[in-house]
Formats: structure tokens, C-alpha cells, sequence
């Protein structure tokens, strides 16, 4: 008589040990956390993280919370007095609005919003893309009661590509011509990819379509040129590859927060 092993069975301990476990681990977890000290500084590791910004507010939009290279980047020295700021004593109106309206969203639903590509912009003006995620604050009894996000430069995202990655021809021919018209159609047959794949690749390793990625490049091209030069707007937007002076001063409001005039004589 030969032994057969019943994989039912094991199969059915398997996964009652695993479940206890898990069990186990939920509940240590739980215990761990209640034990920890409100006061405990975990938002202090980010000060270890290169190139990762953090902040945390509560329903009033009052920054709590932050690591030090955040502090640097809207020039505060002193951690005492950024402690109660809002976003519309560090930014553009209309950008703060902006900002705004997502934390009101987040506190209202409950629900993260991840992966947005922003501009920030420093005290000289110059701007920087960035990746921001931002998440839920809840209380002991689950109220949302503020929100908390990490932000990290968008440069950053583009240079962890490989040199070999599919999508690189592409933003080769972008950073050479964004300037002039570039159809979407003909950047995914220079990588050799069908339209779908493109978009979808492009996507997901720089999480915002190309059309998009393209008017960000010019964008950020029209803020050297309103510093550092003295070309009229309307010659800036023809330049930079824009149809009209109306189509350029409308998509640098979208992304930038203020108006290509506003930002010329606030930061020139």
C-alpha cells in the first residue's frame, strides 16, 4: 500500500497558517502602532530621502508638517516660521487655488491622488516639475483631518529611464524640437511602437501623455525666455511653437498658475 499525500489537506493547512498568521502580524501591527507616541517623528526620515519633499496640512490648509528640503525649497531657514503657512502665502494665487481645491477633494472623499505631475516655483521664480501623491490625514476615530503627500522631482522620473528604453528616441526628437509641431503618431514609430503602445509606455514611465509632456517642455522653455530675455510674449509664443499668442498665455495659466505678463514682472 503506498502513501498518497493529500494536497487537499495540506493545501487546507497551509492556508489556515498563513490566515493565523496574518492575523497575528494585523494585531501586532495594531499594538505597534497604538503604543507608538503621538509625538514620535516619523516624518524626520525624509530628511534622509534625497529628492523626496514632504508636507502634511490640516483641513485649513495650514502646513503642519515638512522635511527640510522642502523648507528649502520656498526658502525658509527657520522651521518656526513655516509652521502654520498656507499655500497662498507660498505660491501664486491661482496655483494655490489649485492646490487647494485637490486637498478640499481629498478631505471630502477620502481617496488619494497620486501620481500628479505640478510645477512649483521658487522664490526667483524658477519653475520645477514635479511628482506629487498626496493622501488622506485620519483621526483615531477614521475623520479625515488633513493631508499628507510626498513630492518629488520630475526630472528625476525622466532620467531613471535606461538609455535603451523604448520610449528614449522619442523624448530625444522632443528635447531637440519641442518648439515646432511633433505628432504623437510619428513619436511612436520612431520607437518603433504602434500608436497604443506608445501612449501607454510614455504614460506609465512619465505619468503624463506626450501631447502633454510636449507643452510642459515649451512651458518651461517660455519662463527662461520671460526672465531672461526681452522678446515680446507674442514673439515668445510663436517661438516656442504655440498657434497664437492666445493659445500660449492660455496653457502657461493651466500650468503655471498666472498669466505669461504676471510672471514676467513678478520674477524678471
Amino acid at each position: 500500500m503506498f502513501w498518497q499525500p493529500d494536497f487537499c489537506g495540506i493545501s487546507y493547512v497551509t492556508f489556515t497558517i498563513n490566515l493565523s498568521m496574518n492575523k497575528s502580524g494585523v494585531s501586532l501591527r495594531a499594538s505597534f502602532l497604538e503604543s507608538v507616541r503621538p509625538e514620535t517623528a516619523f516624518h524626520l526620515l525624509f530628511d534622509h530621502l534625497p529628492g523626496v519633499l514632504f508636507f502634511a496640512k490640516d483641513r485649513e490648509g495650514r502646513l503642519l508638517a515638512a522635511n527640510r528640503a522642502l523648507l528649502d525649497l520656498y526658502g525658509f531657514a527657520k522651521e518656526e516660521d513655516f509652521w502654520g503657512v498656507t499655500d497662498f502665502e507660498l505660491l501664486p494665487r491661482s496655483l494655490a487655488e489649485k492646490f487647494r481645491a485637490d486637498d478640499l477633494r481629498i478631505i471630502r472623499t477620502g481617496v488619494a491622488m497620486l501620481e500628479m505631475v505640478e510645477v512649483f516655483i521658487s522664490r526667483q521664480g524658477i519653475p520645477a516639475w514635479f511628482l506629487t501623491n498626496k493622501i488622506p490625514i485620519r483621526s483615531r476615530d477614521g475623520e479625515v483631518i488633513g493631508v499628507m503627500g510626498t513630492i518629488q522631482n520630475y526630472e528625476k522620473q525622466r532620467e531613471l529611464l535606461p538609455a535603451d528604453s523604448d520610449i528614449s528616441p522619442a523624448l530625444r526628437h522632443i528635447a531637440a524640437n519641442f518648439h515646432r509641431e511633433i505628432p504623437v503618431p510619428g513619436l511612436a514609430e520612431r520607437c518603433g511602437l504602434s500608436l497604443r503602445q506608445f501612449e501607454r509606455k510614455f504614460k506609465e514611465h512619465l505619468k503624463t501623455p506626450p501631447q502633454q509632456y510636449i507643452i510642459k517642455s515649451r512651458v518651461h522653455a517660455a519662463c527662461d525666455e520671460l526672465r531672461q530675455s526681452k522678446k515680446s510674449i507674442a514673439d515668445i509664443a510663436t517661438d516656442l511653437g504655440f498657434y497664437d499668442q492666445a493659445a500660449f498665455s492660455r496653457q502657461f495659466r493651466k500650468h503655471m498658475g498666472m498669466t505669461p505678463l504676471y510672471y514676467r514682472r513678478h520674477y524678471r
